[in-house]
């Protein structure tokens, strides 16, 4: 991926993401999950802000500062601090350093197929499901027969797989979409966070939040998440439904386009790949 801008305005804006982002996660975590006592009830539900300061050993006003999103310096310390005290995944801890404007940490345990032969039968089975090439924005740049048959995805350069996935016609073929459509809202998000400055973006989902409520809901969660493999239920009306593993491949260092490619699970190699 690029590396992140740092202009004024696009550091505001990553500050404003770095307070949802806080914010959403203390509200997903009770004081049970931290191992905190309670007494009496609680006006909300989440953690309180004076929680998570004790739990990463700050002030509970310096810890508010951040959440509200103040242009206040923050080390790799404190990062991994407060990781820690709203148990963070490592992507989400990535997230995290990527808003403070710090150098993201090398993942502990970078994820990994679990099946060493399935980049090999990828290519060797593109043919058998759909498979198509989106850019940064996810504009669909290519797209073979079944993914236009299938997902109704278009090769004249106007169609977005999040934007269709949403409020066109692609969505409507997956039969897993509440989890699909979770996933890669995550996704973007997690692509978003390379290009605060960058328009682009911010246009799309707030398009999106405007018109689609399903995406405003699931925008405003400020999940994150990597691209990993993924399985996908698609609908069929010849052949029925069918499952896929949904894999993607950076086709340049910058991540600038990516390949998708809809792979039926243990598909065997063509004949010619096999001799």
């Amino acid at each position: 991926m690029d590396a992140m801008p740092t202009g004024p305005e696009s550091k505001k804006k990553r500050r404003t993401q770095l307070a949802h982002f806080l914010r959403s996660r203390r509200a997903g975590l009770s004081p049970e999950d931290v191992g905190l006592a309670t007494t009496g009830r609680r006006a909300r539900v989440g953690l309180r802000r004076e929680e998570v300061a004790v739990l990463a050993g700050v002030s509970a006003s310096w810890y508010a500062w951040l959440e509200q999103g103040r242009p206040i310096r923050v080390s790799d310390g404190i990062l991994d601090a407060i990781s820690s005290a709203l148990r963070l995944s490592e992507l989400e801890r990535v997230h995290l350093y990527r808003l403070a404007d710090a150098n993201p940490p090398v993942p502990l345990t970078p994820p990994g197929p679990s099946d060493p032969d399935v980049f090999q039968r990828m290519v060797e089975t593109q043919q058998l499901g759909p498979s198509c090439v989106i850019d940064r924005y996810w504009d669909v740049l290519a797209a073979n027969q079944p993914a236009v048959d299938r997902l109704d995805l278009t090769r004249d350069g106007n169609d977005n797989f999040l934007t269709s996935l949403f409020t066109g016609s692609h969505g409507r073929h997956y039969l897993n979409r509440p989890q699909v459509a979770r996933r890669m809202t995550a996704r973007f998000r997690f692509q978003a966070s390379y290009a605060a400055d960058d328009p682009r973006y911010e246009q799309i989902a707030d398009r999106l939040t405007r018109s689609d409520p399903e995406f405003d809901e699931l925008w405003d969660r400020h999940e994150v998440e990597d691209f990993v493999p993924t399985t996908v239920e698609l609908d069929g009306a010849q052949d029925g439904p069918r499952s896929f593993v949904l894999f993607t491949m950076d086709l340049d260092d910058a991540a600038s386009n990516r390949l998708l490619v809809y792979v039926p699970p243990g598909a065997a190699a063509p004949p010619s790949a096999r001799q």
